[in-house]
């Protein structure tokens, strides 16, 4: 076995920074002449006990994902640094260690909803997209396995996966020389990503119709293995979509980590606390995140950082063709000024004068996605419109990657969509 299969997860440099500072600050205890050569000040050593005492108890998750690939990477399961929640994978593996095995990936099957689906899958991948109808692509794979259709489902998946992949990096994620792996990453770790395209290679030379476990590509794209329509194998495709795209992130800034780790040697101690705590409180507040709505009529002085105040700066600047205010609140992923996202929404918006809106009703159905319910009167060029329409915002950070819950200077973004439902009378009635 070559070096870089045994090197586990937990040693990636994030992981092993974790590991190495926690002894490091265990050791200093009350001694404030080893904090001193540390660089850290005595003011600053009740803010990095709590930190430490913070860290030492997120530390017993660091050894998670190499267990749960361990245990679950032979079977197609492999752990993505975004998405499987701790609560999870601790799940999994408890229920794996007592023999319940066939317990513990209904539990991995049963966290592929529609909406863990839509945020890591489909949302996150968009910036990505080198053709915009891979989102509809994406779309129409998540009704059929909402529709239980895997027969189709799986097939599409892997397609867009294909293609998704090979528009980042100009080879197929399939071919036999594709490099998968990525520095300082949880997903393309030897043991994750491209361990889990290892298991979906493989040939066949004949065509069987008994059931499969796995969503091999060749297999099942050349019509070989025909006993793949099943949930099991069709979460597995949207597991290697959902690690495409944490892939495909991780890749985009794997230059600039790789030179962060070299600059990292004249950070402080409490420093890289700071950020290895943020890290660990983001986990946390994404796996105790419950979706959950609020009915209207709401109060117009919305917080800063609300997806309330995005849906009423939004509104309110179309109302009022104050296309600057729309376009500050339009999803802007490419990161166009200012003035272009004005002149955009002035294209789209200038024919559909909206007279009145109504806010009713928000939902936060993932921790930076919300679904508003409005109901808007509004003149076209043809007639008079009213009724109501759905809102969909998504919370971004100033990179245009989704935002993580402890992210500053975010922006909750409203998608532009709307106006063209409007402009054709695309209403809905049915309840959030």
């Amino acid at each position: 076995m070559s070096e870089n299969k045994k090197a586990k997860i937990s040693d990636n440099p994030t992981a092993k920074e974790m590991k190495d500072v926690l002894p490091l600050v265990k050791a200093a205890g009350g001694a404030f002449g080893i904090l001193g050569r540390l660089g850290i000040n005595k003011e600053k050593f009740g803010e990095l006990g709590a930190m430490a005492a913070d860290l030492a108890e997120q530390s017993k998750i660091i050894e998670l994902p190499d267990r749960f690939n361990e245990l679950f990477g032979p079977k197609g399961w492999v752990c993505v640094g975004s998405a499987l929640s701790v609560t999870l994978m601790q799940e999994a593996i408890a229920l794996a260690e007592t023999g319940k095995e066939e317990e513990a990936e209904q539990a991995i099957v049963d966290w592929f909803t529609k909406e863990t689906i839509e945020l890591f899958a489909i949302t996150r991948a968009r910036r990505f997209h080198q053709a915009i109808l891979r989102d509809d692509q994406l779309r129409e794979a998540l009704n059929l396995y909402l529709e239980e259709r895997y027969m189709a489902a799986v097939p599409l998946i892997l397609i867009a996966c294909d293609g998704f992949a090979s528009d980042i990096s100009g080879v197929s994620p399939f071919a036999e020389k594709a490099d998968l792996t990525v520095y300082d990453s949880i997903t393309g770790h030897a043991t994750g990503l491209p361990s889990m395209i290892g298991l979906l290679v493989k040939g066949a030379y004949k065509s069987r119709d008994d059931e499969v476990t796995m969503p091999e590509r060749h297999k099942i794209i050349h019509g070989r293995a025909l006993g793949y329509a099943n949930k099991t194998v069709c979460a597995k495709a949207w597991l290697l979509m959902i690690a495409l795209v944490d892939w495909a992130i991780d890749k985009s800034s794997e230059d600039e980590r790789k030179a962060e780790a070299e600059r990292k040697a004249n950070h402080s101690l409490s420093d890289s606390l700071k950020q290895l705590q943020k890290t660990q409180a983001d986990k946390r507040a994404i796996g105790a995140f419950e979706p959950h709505s609020l009915d209207g009529p709401f109060d117009e002085e919305f917080g800063a950082d609300t997806p309330e105040k995005a849906v009423n700066e939004f509104l309110s600047g179309w109302k009022s063709k104050n296309y600057g205010k729309m376009g500050k609140y339009a999803v802007n992923l490419t990161k166009k000024p200012v003035n272009k996202m004005a002149g955009e929404m002035r294209t789209m918006a200038e024919f559909v004068e909206l007279e009145q809106f109504e806010f009713r009703k928000i939902q936060y159905s993932t921790i930076a996605r919300c679904d508003a319910r409005v109901w808007v009167k509004a003149k076209t060029l043809r007639e008079t419109v009213e009724g109501e329409l759905d809102l969909l915002i998504i919370r971004y950070t100033e990179d245009g990657d989704m935002a993580m819950p402890n992210d500053s200077n975010c922006t909750w973004t409203v998608q532009q969509l709307c106006i063209y439902n409007v402009m054709n009378a695309k209403f809905v009635g049915k309840e959030l």
